[in-house]
């Protein structure tokens, strides 16, 4: 376990981005013991410091602008030097980023301005912080949380026990308070002399198009994204649940010169039905190796859970997973698999959450009448509830503040629409006053600024819940690199969630068809019976069976837990939750978020720790 902060010691990879100033000196000379590489300035000083593959950085240099691509783009050098060619200004990168396939940061010099951006989606992020009076950047903030002795922000921590999730903005933050986290919409800009800027690129486009008309974009674009990732050759492997958003991954890379194992989890419970589907897709796949894994013969969830925090810079809720994680990697690492794809944000970008209808029955009524018609009779929404939820015209900011003010309600009841901006915020019943208070300051603060993802409501909520998925699958593709596998996920490549979220919300989800978008631009591509599926998965039993099982790996983690110390967690509450006699009637990601707090905060120094406020000395 670390017990410093600073640059990852476990193999991960990781950057910082230096100013072209002989200042920085000191800073590349603190970083020099733990990063492998270095790229320089057409000076000579450094410009990107850390470690990564080879494969992973693709530079170029023309003219006095230098440009580097770390993470997967489909270009050589001198491809990469041609488009260099084009820019003149740190603005003309919106347009060479943009024409790229694949997931990458983007980095870029010219004449003494820096530009760095990431992923629209979260997968790849940006940080920043001042050391000596610079601006440096990276991918990963406990690098430079250790360059700048950064302290701890208790606010923060305390809000990131409200659940399901936190909003934007404030679920973009940083646990440090000298650390800032650059929106993914935007890039950052430093120029000699100049306080860093933060410069908007990107914005959510208007959904006006049909399935029909962003169906054939939407098959290239993700034809693009996977064939970026086998056109390498040798073996890979692919999630095959049988779902929708793995499937179509696993036969376009089956379409690829790699070798490709298909991977398959069986769950616990008899009435799960991924392996037949899996089944079902396998048989029209010829030339793969299908491997079938039984849940029963892998660590359960929540095994080693107060280790789940390790090799992470900032909590994550895949603690619950990450031991059956690793086992999988370690697996298909001694098949030969050289990279591993998953189908993490088909969900998100395939479909729009429920406040679609919101945005919908103010656009075209008759449209929303009758997707709410099926939806009520599916979902059983009140009708009463329904008719407020759409009624409802506030504000983001309005919206915001009214959640902030009920955190500690009761959870709404279950069956109840939710057309808001946000789902309903909730912090746990074992949440302290003073982590309420704490998580209310911080949040409104947040909330007085506050602008929306997209204008509507349907659009934002998908753009939110985009970011989400992509910081969750950072997190996931660190514990695999950590057992030696990259990781991929396609549908998280900027080229095609622009494709995806360009479809009509109301054809982007409907009643009536489970992801017709996916359905519709696969049609070519894959066997119509492995299309037909309108179920998924459910891993509820297993949630259950793991907690069960690890009663006693909880209460060691109870003994001593920070977060009481810090004096934010009623232990005797989470105590009860943890250890009763049957599982909490609570929504899992409650208890899974506290968990992640502490199973992270328990890889932090003691001196660090001791600097927050509230913190035992």
């Amino acid at each position: 376990m670390r017990s410093t902060l600073g640059p990852p010691d476990d193999g991960q990879a990781w950057f910082v981005v230096l100013p072209d100033c002989l200042a920085a000196g000191g800073i590349a000379a603190a970083l020099g013991p733990q990063a492998s590489q270095t790229v320089p300035y057409p000076s000579g000083r450094p410009w990107l410091m850390g470690r990564w593959a080879a494969e992973e950085l693709v530079t170029a240099q023309v003219a006095g602008v230098a440009v580097a691509v770390i993470g997967c783009a489909p270009l050589t050098a001198a491809a990469l030097s041609a488009l260099a060619r084009r820019v003149r200004t740190v603005a003309d990168l919106d347009g060479l980023g943009a024409g790229l396939s694949g997931s990458f940061h983007l980095v870029a010099a010219i004449d003494g301005q820096v530009r760095v951006q990431g992923s629209v989606s979260g997968l790849r992020r940006v940080f920043y912080t001042q050391v000596r009076q610079l601006t440096v950047a990276a991918d990963r903030m406990d690098v430079l949380a250790g360059l700048a002795a950064a302290t701890l922000d208790e606010q923060w921590l305390a809000a990131r026990l409200v659940y399901p999730y936190l909003p934007h903005p404030v679920a973009d933050g940083c646990p440090w308070q000298e650390v800032r986290a650059l929106a993914e919409d935007c890039y950052l800009h430093t120029a000699p002399g100049q306080p860093a800027r933060v410069v908007p690129w990107w914005q959510p486009p208007e959904p006006v198009l049909s399935l029909a008309e962003a169906a054939p974009t939407v098959a290239q674009t993700l034809t693009a994204a996977v064939e970026a990732r086998t056109q390498a050759g040798g073996i890979i492997s692919c999630d095959l649940s049988g779902g929708l958003d793995s499937t179509p991954i696993c036969f376009l890379a089956a379409r690829g010169t790699s070798r490709l194992i298909a991977v398959t989890v069986v769950s616990t419970d008899a009435g799960h039905d991924d392996a037949s589907w899996a089944q079902r897709a396998a048989a029209h796949l010829a030339g793969i190796e299908h491997l079938v894994l039984d849940m029963r013969r892998l660590p359960l969830m929540y095994a080693e859970v107060g280790a789940g925090g390790v090799g992470a810079d900032e909590p994550h809720i895949t603690i619950r997973d990450h031991a059956a994680i690793t086992c999988v990697a370690r697996q298909l690492v001694e098949r030969g698999s050289r990279l591993h794809l998953r189908g993490m944000g088909g969900d998100q970008v395939l479909q729009a959450p429920p406040a679609y209808l919101h945005t919908t029955a103010w656009a075209h009524p008759r449209i929303a009448a009758h997707h709410l018609r099926a939806r009520r009779a599916v979902s059983g929404w009140p009708l009463a509830a329904t008719l407020r939820g759409l009624a409802d015209r506030r504000s983001y900011q309005a919206w915001l503040r009214a959640a902030i003010d009920e955190l500690t309600e009761a959870p709404p009841a279950r069956g109840m629409p939710n057309l808001g901006w946000t789902p309903a915020l909730r912090l746990p019943p074992w949440a302290t006053p003073r982590a309420a208070e704490a998580a209310r300051t911080l949040l409104h603060e947040a909330a007085a600024s506050a602008a929306p993802l997209a204008p509507t409501r349907g659009q934002h909520a998908s753009v939110e819940q985009l970011r989400g998925i992509g910081y969750l699958t950072r997190h996931l593709g660190g514990i695999m690199a950590r057992a030696g596998l990259p990781l991929a996920a396609p549908f998280l490549d900027d080229r095609v969630v622009d494709a995806c979220l360009r479809v009509r919300l109301h054809e982007r989800t409907t009643p009536w068809r489970f992801k017709p978008l996916i359905v519709e631009a696969m049609r070519d591509l894959v066997p119509a019976p492995v299309l037909h599926r309108s179920t998924k998965g459910d891993f509820s039993v297993d949630w259950h069976t793991g907690l069960r099982q690890a009663r006693p790996h909880l209460a060691a983690l109870l003994d001593d837990l920070a977060l009481a110390r810090f004096g934010l967690v009623n232990l005797d509450v989470l105590r009860t939750v943890c250890l009763g006699l049957y599982p909490y009637a609570l929504d899992p990601v409650a208890l899974d978020r506290t968990l992640a707090c502490e199973a992270w905060l328990r890889t932090l120094p003691s001196t660090v720790l001791g600097t927050a406020a509230g913190a035992p000395r």
